[in-house]
């Protein structure tokens, strides 16, 4: 039977809405750019209030406690599945995938909040106990809705990657087409990200010959320079490389809103974002399209996978649940396409080394886990790709 494998990580999430009474608490007049690392809820109000006047998404470790305890009692809020792993995992199965994917802790908030079909989702894992909790804003300013993360220091150790997961991965009967590998920003020093890609390394090359092809999705990170880390020392060993607009406009430096620019600047930025991080295929997903960059592979062949991650994404997003393929095919079945994302697949169509599929348009009713659905519904459809020789 074939799989898609999903990691690393898993948590809850408690979603919560930034209203009107909310905002008017936090306002703060000083909407300069705030660090990553939140110490004081001075520095929380400003985050808060510089993306929403920005449209931006972004993730934030905060180093005292209080202030996600003064968050908690601010707002209203519903439990949800978090994490990139356990997201595109319970995204893949309920649209009828076979998956596989690694729970570093298992707790009884996981088994209660799963949506999966027990023929369809594997869960493997370890241990058991508490989880770690994140806190996702969801706001609505100017005609943009995105949202923001905000979670406590030192959530997991590096030995997250459960060793029922590599035997699962590893049994006969066991086909794994794509192997997802995330959660390098769950880590809060430079050391525990060493000891973690030094883990990953050692997990990929336990799959042995008939390894899997592997995807590699970035995320928000408390350091430019621990990112360029993660990817300098993964990009041999991974086939694809997953960004959405933010995260690739905070890697390459770029000031301006990566979807303001002219379709000229915004292609050249690609091109010169697929030479820096130097990976095989580039995934960029965003609202307005999806598109992949690679110069050693049929491009063509990833057309299908974006259009699937685009629905998938899309469903959730009009319906702020996780769909499934009835609901998929309703939702999208003469839903129209993003504009911009039309003129720039025509703008490249005669390009063989980048494809682009425009996304979908309508009425959104939650961005949480958006990116993660759809690299749900891209690696499902994804072409299997000859990897690189991995270096040892």
């Amino acid at each position: 039977m074939s799989y898609i494998a999903f990691g690393l990580t898993a948590n809850i999430d408690l979603i919560g809405n930034v209203n009107e009474q909310f905002y008017d608490e936090i306002k703060v007049s000083d909407k300069t750019e705030p660090p990553s690392i939140i110490n004081t809820w001075e520095e929380f109000c400003t985050a808060v209030c510089w993306n929403m006047k920005n449209g931006t998404g972004a993730e934030y470790i905060v180093t005292d406690e209080s202030i996600l305890n003064s968050l908690e009692r601010r707002l209203e809020w519903k439990l949800g599945i978090g994490g990139t792993g356990l997201q595109a995992a319970s995204a893949a199965s309920f649209a009828g995938y076979n998956t596989i994917v690694n729970i570093p802790i298992m707790s009884n908030e996981i088994r209660k909040l799963v949506t999966y079909d027990d023929e369809k989702l594997f869960l493997t894992f370890d241990k058991q106990g508490s989880i770690p909790k994140h806190y996702i804003l969801e706001y609505s300013s100017l005609g943009r809705s995105n949202r923001l993360i905000f979670r406590k220091l030192n959530e997991f150790t590096p030995d997250i990657i459960a060793s029922s997961f590599v035997q699962k991965l590893r049994e006969k009967d066991v086909k794994v087409n794509w192997l997802l590998v995330s959660g390098f920003n769950s880590f809060d020093t430079s050391t525990d990200i060493d000891t973690f890609l030094k883990n990953t390394i050692a997990f990929l090359e336990s799959l042995g010959e008939d390894k899997p092809n592997i995807h590699m999705e970035l995320a928000s990170i408390w350091s430019l320079e621990e990112q360029w880390k993660i990817i300098k020392t993964l990009r041999s060993y991974v086939d694809s490389v997953g960004l959405n607009e933010d995260e690739f406009r905070e890697l390459l430096g770029i000031k301006e809103d990566l979807l303001s620019l002219t379709d000229e600047d915004l292609l050249s930025k690609i091109e010169v974002g697929y030479r820096l991080i130097d990976i095989s295929n580039l995934i960029l997903h965003t609202k307005q399209f999806s598109l992949v960059m690679s110069l050693g592979n049929n491009v063509l062949n990833w057309d299908q996978a974006l259009c699937n991650g685009n629905k998938l994404a899309f469903s959730r997003a009009t319906k702020g649940r996780i769909c499934n393929l009835q609901d998929i095919k309703k939702i999208t079945t003469g839903s129209r396409s993003n504009e911009r994302g039309q003129r720039l697949r025509s703008l490249t169509e005669n390009r063989k080394d980048i494809i682009i599929n425009p996304s979908f348009v309508g009425e959104t009713v939650s961005t949480i886990g958006l990116g993660d659905t759809f690299t749900a519904g891209l690696l499902a459809e994804a072409p299997l790709i000859k990897s690189r020789n991995w270096v040892k």
